[in-house]
């Protein structure tokens, strides 16, 4: 089962690009969860981590995939939400139970900070020059 170009398709004729900045999006997230499960998952501090880990996903996907939009932001949304709750279980002793409100409210806030980040539209439209016509 393929799924459609539609999906994958990077909107530049590279359909490979998509999976890239899916896989890059996932080794920035575990990476940040190793980081973030070392520390507690409560308090003010732990809410400015989860944003900009939320927004260095976001960054990989969208720099490896070389687009903004709806598919982009939701693999965002996903990567950067099970790097936090990664993070949160490491942190919290392997037992989500333990995690305070707090903890929870900081994994919904990286997850939004990726989402806006993948899904808002570029200032710059594409700085990339025009591709030379052949004749």
């Amino acid at each position: 089962m393929s799924l459609p170009l539609a999906l994958v398709d990077s909107g530049r004729g590279e359909p490979w690009r998509a999976g890239l900045a899916v896989v890059a999006g996932a080794a920035v997230a575990a990476a940040g969860a190793l980081l973030l499960g070392e520390y507690n998952f409560d308090g003010a501090p732990i809410f400015a981590g989860a944003a900009l880990l939320g927004l260095f996903v976001a960054e990989a996907v969208i720099a490896v995939g070389t687009r903004r939009g709806l598919l982009p932001a939701v693999a965002s949304i996903v990567l950067a939400g099970a790097g936090l709750v990664w993070a949160a279980w490491i942190s919290s002793g392997r037992d989500l139970a333990q995690l305070p409100t707090e903890g929870w409210a900081a994994v919904a806030v990286g997850a939004v900070a990726a989402g806006i980040m993948a899904a808002w539209p570029s200032r710059v439209a594409d700085s990339r020059p025009a591709p030379a016509e052949t004749e």
